[in-house]
């Protein structure tokens, strides 16, 4: 590193997120414009302002290198995820999960079902992500066949994934949090149900309600029909049997034991092609093509596809690695940027300059999140922002007597909640290829993390003893 590094101004060292955060409200969400084009000009701004604070090309592209490297499992983990959905298309597994869906699950009760299935299926396994790419996607299935609409099932994924990955005790968000806090995993997970519980309840209410409110559109004589047409063709290009549930049950099964997320996802695809070649008459050939460009219809011999309802295509045509390229290249540029912003010391002057503003219990925890919050969401990194601000305000929070749960707490609230939520973010993308539903569209369905923010507000403001005292009795609470 060069040894004649100038003192960067606060203001310059806050202006490259001060710049992203300005322009994506105002130009992304207002005209459109790709935040990878913000992006980039956010990185080039934050090297200008480097190189004139005494930084060489160098120093910067061993900023580039360190943060890709350090993320790289990541970037794989965005290519497998793809790999999983074209695998378990061209298996049969996923439509088989739609078919009997369709068939077994009153459209009524489909929100509040993807509701509380993917919070299951996120607590067993620790991932949102593995949830949301797996029953998700075959919800949303679900929802194209009987015309419910896509935005609040997208809505009630995200609220199940999310809901189980923050109280996973094996989800590494969870476990980063309560480090970062320098508590217990126990205590971080007790001192979330005081949010989790009423804001599960209360999401669970609302997706029935939802439910029952789209009801008539989905009961009429022309959905009716199209739901049975679609049953029809699934019938005909798929082979259905019982071991096509192998891939979800190992995956299952081996993210409960801890198995590597990498390793898990390459042998759940692996065994989805093996039994995708034995059940159906696609061909070996096009089981390869799976792994790279996804599943599409006209693999099957048999099918016309001017005969398949065109909801169907844009049902069962996805997957692949190539279709995760858009996403890689977010994750690129977006770690790029967060590089950047490390360099030049963004983020230790941003939490040095909310901790001097901090005067009681209520601004401190309101900071927390709002930091959390603002450095996650530059940043998509729960990780870096965890342990960073968590380290930094431990002994705060003991200083006014808060427990360090309700830290960690805060934390999951203003980071892990919120960056789904979020369309610049890594998750954010993520969640939208997966989907098929933008993130401004499904973010005012999302109601367990929106009920849970706000919750998470009312206790700032109120100062509930079983919320924040250091000194309550965690474990008169039950698991």
């Amino acid at each position: 590193m060069n040894s004649k590094i100038k003192n960067i101004p606060t203001f310059w060292k806050l202006f490259p997120l001060i710049f992203i955060l300005i322009t994506v409200l105002i130009f992304t969400v207002k005209y459109g414009v790709p935040i990878e084009f913000l992006l980039t000009i956010g990185t080039l701004i934050a090297c200008i302002i480097a190189y004139f604070a005494g930084y060489k090309w160098k120093d910067m592209e061993n900023a580039f290198i360190k943060k890709i490297v350090d993320t790289w499992i990541g970037v794989l983990i965005f290519i497998l995820i793809g790999i999983v959905v074209g695998s378990w298309m061209y298996s049969g597994t996923v439509p088989m999960l739609i078919y009997y869906g369709i068939k077994l699950i009153h459209p009524s009760f489909i929100p509040v079902t993807a509701f509380i299935v993917t919070s299951f299926l996120s607590i067993f396994t620790g991932t949102s992500w593995g949830s949301a790419s797996t029953a998700g996607v075959a919800f949303i299935g679900i929802a194209q066949a009987t015309n419910t609409p896509l935005p609040l099932i997208a809505g009630a994924v995200i609220s199940g994934a999310y809901l189980g990955d923050k109280n996973s005790p094996i989800s590494d968000t969870t476990v980063l949090a309560a480090i970062g806090a320098g508590t217990t995993l126990q205590n971080h997970i007790k001192t979330m149900l005081v949010n989790t519980i009423p804001s599960a309840i209360l999401a669970a209410i609302v997706f029935t309600v939802l439910g029952f409110n789209a009801a008539p559109m989905n009961s009429d004589i022309l959905n009716l029909k199209e739901a049975s047409e679609i049953l029809t063709s699934l019938d005909n290009i798929f082979n259905f049997n019982i071991l096509l549930l192998i891939p979800p049950i190992f995956v299952l099964i081996a993210s409960v034991k801890g198995v590597n997320p990498v390793i898990t996802m390459f042998i759940g695809s692996l065994i989805a092609i093996i039994l995708g070649n034995i059940f159906q008459n696609f061909g070996i050939i096009n089981s390869m093509k799976s792994f790279v460009t996804g599943f599409n219809i006209s693999m099957s011999p048999t099918i016309n596809e001017a005969d398949i309802p065109l909801n169907l295509h844009s049902l069962l045509n996805r997957g692949g690695m190539m279709s995760m390229m858009p996403s890689v290249l977010f994750l690129i540029l977006a770690l790029t940027y967060g590089a950047m912003l490390e360099l030049l010391g963004t983020f230790e002057t941003l939490i040095t300059l909310l901790i001097k503003i901090t005067k009681g219990r209520r601004s401190l925890i309101f900071i927390t999140w709002l930091t959390t919050f603002t450095i996650n969401s530059a940043l998509s990194s729960l990780q870096f922002t965890f342990l960073t601000l968590g380290n930094v305000l431990q002994t705060v929070y003991d200083k006014y007597n808060i427990n360090r749960g309700v830290l960690s707490r805060t934390m999951e609230e203003g980071g892990t909640l919120t960056e789904v939520l979020l369309p610049w973010t890594i998750t954010g993308v993520y969640m939208t290829s997966i989907l098929g539903v933008h993130t401004l569209e499904y973010m005012p369905y999302s109601f367990f993390n929106l009920i849970s923010i706000c919750i998470s507000f009312i206790y700032m403001l109120t100062l509930p003893k079983f919320a924040v005292s250091k000194n309550y009795n965690y474990t008169n609470i039950k698991l």
